[in-house]
């Protein structure tokens, strides 16, 4: 049994230098952090985007209508949380403003090819865009009707005071649309008339072709008759003078 225990130490020993031991497992991979994650677009309220559209034209135009740097859009974002405090928990940063106004410009760009936008700021985009004169045009007039949903969420914000349109513009451009669609039809009804009058041409011409045709016809069907007539009298009268010549020389004999 003393035996033993050197041969059983030496065997564990061995065991434990195997040429071939387990490999460990990786370890597992950290959880995602909550900043790697994408996290969905802001939610802007009526409110909260008129005021971003105020405070980006006066800093714009401030600069001289040029490219505004990240302290700029500090202050923008700073105006917009000033101006609607109650309108989110979380302010608006300086990117989300940006972003947002990046957006809306290229809403009005596509909005501007249309001949009547019912865009809700396309009249502060235009006014923004084209300056003072955007806004002379648009002093006076019929307001936009702000839904009930969206007039919910507009708190202690200020209205827009140049969301207006010019009293009779829809009308006019209603005239506009009438005058250009009976221009149109006065071009192809001004076309159909020509194509009507040019086939009448061209029948009244065939007309007088096959006319002369059939005159001509006429006329050599006539001479046909004629010739025919006289190659018969020929013959006839042939045919009585060599029967009077026969007769002749019969009763002479």
């Amino acid at each position: 049994m003393a035996s033993a225990s050197p041969s059983y130490s030496s065997a564990a020993a061995g065991a434990d230098a195997s040429p071939f031991p387990f490999a460990a497992l990786p370890p597992p991979p950290p959880p995602p952090s909550l900043s790697s994650r994408r996290l969905p677009p802001p939610c802007w309220s009526h409110g909260e985007t008129l005021a971003l559209i105020d405070a980006y034209r006066d800093k714009w135009f401030s600069l001289g209508r040029g490219n505004l740097r990240a302290s700029h859009w500090d202050d923008v974002a700073a105006t917009v949380a000033r101006e609607c405090p109650s309108s989110s928990a979380v302010p608006k940063t300086s990117v989300q403003c940006r972003h947002k106004i990046e957006k809306l410009r290229k809403r009005y760009r596509s909005e501007k090819q249309r001949s009547l936008s019912s865009w809700l700021y396309f009249r502060k985009m235009d006014a923004m865009e084209r300056g003072a004169a955007a806004e002379t045009e648009g002093a006076g007039g019929l307001r936009f009707t702000i839904p009930k949903a969206v007039r919910s969420k507009i708190v202690g914000c200020r209205p827009s005071p140049r969301a207006a349109i010019k009293p009779g513009l829809e009308e006019m451009r209603r005239r506009i649309e009438e005058k250009r669609l009976r221009m149109r039809m006065r071009r192809v009804e001004g076309g159909i008339g020509d194509l009507v009058a040019a086939l009448g041409v061209f029948g009244e011409g065939f007309l007088r072709m096959e006319q002369m045709k059939m005159d001509v016809s006429r006329e050599m069907e006539k001479m046909r008759m004629e010739m025919e007539l006289k190659r018969t009298e020929m013959i006839l009268d042939c045919q009585r003078q060599i029967v009077e010549t026969m007769v002749q020389r019969f009763m002479g004999n």
